[in-house]
């Protein structure tokens, strides 16, 4: 797995000393948000990762080797 899909969460967003209830919901809506943000960069990092991986795969099985044409269009492909 990539690096940033291992990492952990930042979140920076504190309360005052003596927070208010208006405090609290701004608190709350940006932890919220920190969280969805680092959410979305794991699961960028995780599908770069895969799509990576699919890439190679597709590349390795188009350099398989193949029987001649010929012998497709016979139905001899083996």
């Amino acid at each position: 797995m990539p690096a940033e899909a291992a990492k952990p969460c930042t979140l920076v967003g504190r309360l005052p000393a003596e927070p208010t209830q208006a405090d609290l919901e701004i608190g709350y809506a940006v932890r919220g948000a920190e969280i969805l943000a680092c959410d979305a960069r794991r699961g960028v990092a995780v599908d770069v990762h895969q799509a990576e991986h699919d890439d190679v795969d597709a590349w390795l099985k188009s350099l398989a080797p193949r029987p001649p044409l010929w012998r497709r269009a016979l139905g001899l492909g083996r």
